[in-house]
């Protein structure tokens, strides 16, 4: 009780745990759950990605090689709102954008993901803790999916890429 105003402080959860919360409840709506531990290294969403694809987080970097390869040559694709891939970079320039997406621990993004569907050809999605109720539910569709695989990540936003399967 805070003594001056004569009222009941309550304690509020911290916003990670909110967010935590939003999640684990979208993924409940969708009958997913976690497939695995993914670990918190900066590779998770390679991690994430592996384990979907392969069934396990060997291939993680094997993964990030060929995404920044897919990038380093496809840096002039035009999305479908006409924009080129490259003008979304997080850094000063394309090739500073790639390189540094190159190092291990680094963590990937959209772009990443983008590259992640067209390579495997199938679509990806990805569940998020987000705020927004219209924003938490992406779905990222290769220009041809010739691959009928689900692959299904959940996203603490900012934080951590986990794999999701469908509950048993």
């Amino acid at each position: 009780m805070d003594i001056d105003s004569g009222t009941v402080n309550t304690p509020q959860p911290p916003p990670e745990d909110k967010a935590i919360k939003r999640l684990n409840e979208r993924l409940e709506l969708y009958g997913l759950e976690n497939r695995t531990v993914i670990p918190g290294d900066g590779n998770c969403q390679m991690h994430a990605l592996s384990d979907q694809i392969y069934g396990d987080l060997n291939h993680s970097m094997e993964i990030r090689r060929a995404i920044v390869t897919w990038l380093m040559k496809n840096k002039n694709l035009t999305l479908s709102n006409g924009a080129k891939i490259y003008e979304f970079a997080n850094a000063t320039s394309w090739y500073k954008y790639c390189n540094q997406m190159a190092r291990r621990g680094t963590w990937g993004d959209h772009l990443t993901l983008l590259a992640a569907a067209e390579i495997f050809k199938s679509q990806i999605t990805v569940i998020s803790s987000v705020e927004s109720n219209s924003s938490f539910f992406i779905e990222i569709t290769p220009r041809s999916i010739e691959n009928s695989r689900a692959i299904i990540l959940s996203h603490h936003a900012e934080q951590h890429y986990g794999s999701l399967r469908q509950v048993l």
